[in-house]
């Protein structure tokens, strides 16, 4: 049996392509704290799929981009099964420098948390 094309339950489904992003950033409900903007919708049941925006106006360093990729990657693998059916775009707000990984890990999943509270 074959799954519709971006749906796959067997590991966390990327969004890819402007069209995906689009949708999300013009329909989703919008939540912000200090480093982050977060924008949720529901999808077709694919289950919960994560798109990132960490741009180099936020973060000019690579090795502060890949960081804050990492933990959002990490943290939205935690919320898979709060978070079934949402697409998620993850934005960058402002620099994490000067912040330790405790604290972005802690703002992200009350950013997700926050989401799932919106959503449902």
């Amino acid at each position: 049996m074959t799954n519709p094309r971006g749906c796959s339950r067997g590991k966390p489904v990327c969004l890819t392509g402007p069209a995906q992003f689009e949708a999300v950033l013009a329909a989703g409900r919008r939540l912000g704290s200090r480093c982050f903007v977060a924008r949720a919708i529901p999808n077709a049941g694919c289950g919960a799929r994560l798109g990132l925006i960490v741009g180099k106006k936020a973060a000019p360093r690579a090795v502060d981009r890949n960081r804050v990729k990492r933990l959002v990657r990490i943290v939205h693998r935690q919320f898979l099964q709060e978070l079934d059916a949402l697409d998620v775009v993850v934005q960058l707000r402002s620099s994490p420098r000067g912040r330790d990984n405790a604290s972005l890990f802690k703002e992200l999943q009350d950013l997700l948390r926050g989401l799932q509270v919106k959503a449902g």
